[in-house]
């Protein structure tokens, strides 16, 4: 039950976790020095999140949102702020103008609007994206994955629940910091695997031309609570 009311929902749908390795060093020009790195043991991580987003719904507004359902394609890396554990997100790209404009206003996150399209033919779910903004580079991602054993939770202590198991936003506006807190059930995964093309998003971080093999996972439905953003 949350303590704190919630100022927007939603529904994540067909989302995939895609996570590698990166180097601290680079991991740290895109991240503002008011964070932190964080590791596990020792080792920075990036992740790209494309999901559908269904059943928007702000609070206290019970009609139909203009921009309830939508794609959304998330960059992001793994941060502390005065020991607070978190993600720092470096894009989020989103197929609906309005969706874009109500989240920078409401959630203070760099949004970018994009072209996407979700498709399945019932075993693999193909995504594309490519940002349409003015004033922003062009950059695309294409990815078809499927999901394959048993849904597990991840235990406390390993790599997966490190990836996966986070409730709270770092972001800036300006000099100032701020704490998003989100809310829902730990994540019910299953491994999956994936094909992923994608030009500009990651800069110099991506895996392509190193021994590196990302991680994949995929859930099917996750419901989230977005509560307040806090100046810190």
């Amino acid at each position: 039950m949350l303590k704190i009311a919630w100022v927007a929902r939603q529904t994540w749908k067909d989302l995939l976790f895609i996570h590698w390795p990166v180097s601290l060093e680079k991991i740290r020009q895109y991240v503002p020095e008011a964070f932190e790195i964080d590791t596990f043991e020792g080792q920075a991580w990036l992740s790209i999140v494309p999901f559908y987003g269904t059943n928007v719904q702000l609070s206290g507004i019970p009609a139909p949102l203009p921009f309830t359902h939508f794609a959304e394609l998330n960059v992001r890396t793994y941060v502390t702020y005065k020991g607070e554990p978190g993600v720092y997100f470096l894009s989020l790209d989103a197929n609906h103008c309005l969706a874009v404009v109500a989240a920078r206003s409401l959630l203070h996150m760099p949004y970018r609007r994009a072209r996407m399209t979700k498709t399945s033919n019932g075993e693999w779910i193909h995504f594309l994206s490519r940002r349409v903004e003015k004033g922003y580079r062009p950059d695309s991602f294409y990815g078809r994955y499927r999901p394959y054993g048993d849904s597990f939770q991840a235990s406390s202590d390993s790599l997966t629940y490190w990836l996966t198991e986070r409730y709270c936003l770092w972001t800036m506006r300006g000099n100032k910091v701020y704490k998003g807190p989100i809310s829902h059930e730990p994540w019910n995964l299953r491994r999956a695997e994936a094909e992923i093309e994608m030009h500009g998003l990651v800069n110099d971080m991506h895996w392509r031309g190193t021994n590196i093999t990302p991680i994949f996972y995929y859930s099917p439905f996750k419901a989230v609570h977005y509560l307040p953003f806090v100046e810190q």
